[in-house]
């Protein structure tokens, strides 16, 4: 997903869920080699920017694989306790835009 169809989703997508406001935050986060980042994210969703390779990324609403066996079909929206898997050696890097929904 790109950075500008996400912006223009989030507004729908929040609505969609019985909400109204939200904060959008940017995430760059560095995945280590052979290693495991949960994220918590039960009161937000996690978009994945773009493509980023050799990471697997799985949450309550799918998964998303970019290794050397990907999926058919990866999901791009992620919430709930969100799992980034860096199975190979050498450091990743993935980008997210967190919405954040406030109550």
């Amino acid at each position: 997903m790109t950075e500008s169809y996400i912006l223009h989703y989030v507004p729908v997508r929040v609505k969609e869920l019985g909400h109204e406001a939200y904060r959008v935050r940017y995430r760059d986060l560095v995945i280590e080699g052979d290693s495991t980042l949960i994220i918590p994210a039960f009161n937000e969703l996690y978009f994945i920017v773009d493509d980023p390779p050799g990471l697997i990324v799985e949450s309550a609403y799918g998964m998303y694989d970019s290794t050397d066996d990907p999926l058919a079909e990866n999901v791009h929206e992620h919430h709930g306790e969100i799992v980034i898997t860096n199975p190979g050696t050498g450091r990743r890097k993935i980008k997210f835009i967190q919405v954040i929904i406030v109550s």
